[in-house]
């Protein structure tokens, strides 16, 4: 799925992509079952919902091993996974880029269910949103990556 043709690089170059990296969840109330209290989403997309498919070829999700088939492979946008659970983990997240001579990037992400601070009464009305704003930085880009990466 590589789109890159011209591998000349361009040399003293670089450029910078905003993302956001996170997620999202709501608790299911009376929907709620022994292994399902909340409904949640992981996600990666640009800081304005920008579309980040111009550079990104795929995602890799990384679950805790509970789940059937914990590792998710996103090929196109929205680049994100919705389950259900009970419990907050660790989720690696791996962004492989559409030029394959740039070497993927894997983010970590605590999985939040519950809002910070002392324990609350669990609402179906105000979701948590655990999300980090980062930038991935390409450094003398191939000429044809580069074109692509403008269009970011």
């Amino acid at each position: 799925m590589s789109i890159v043709i011209n591998k000349k690089r361009i040399t003293n170059t670089t450029v910078s992509c905003p993302i956001i990296y996170g997620s999202i969840a709501f608790y299911l109330g009376k929907r709620s079952g022994e292994y399902a209290t909340h409904r949640w989403t992981l996600f990666i997309r640009g800081p304005n919902n920008e579309n980040v498919d111009c550079f990104i070829s795929k995602v890799m999700f990384s679950l805790h091993p509970s789940f059937q088939d914990p590792i998710r492979e996103i090929l196109k946008p929205p680049f994100e996974v919705t389950e259900t659970g009970w419990g907050e983990f660790e989720v690696s997240i791996t962004i492989h880029f559409k030029d394959e001579e740039e070497e993927p990037i894997t983010f970590f992400h605590q999985l939040k269910l519950y809002p910070p601070g002392p324990p609350q009464p669990l609402t179906t009305k105000k979701p948590v949103v655990s999300e980090r704003y980062d930038e991935i930085v390409f450094t003398n880009p191939t000429e044809s990556f580069y074109k692509c990466l403008l269009l970011y």
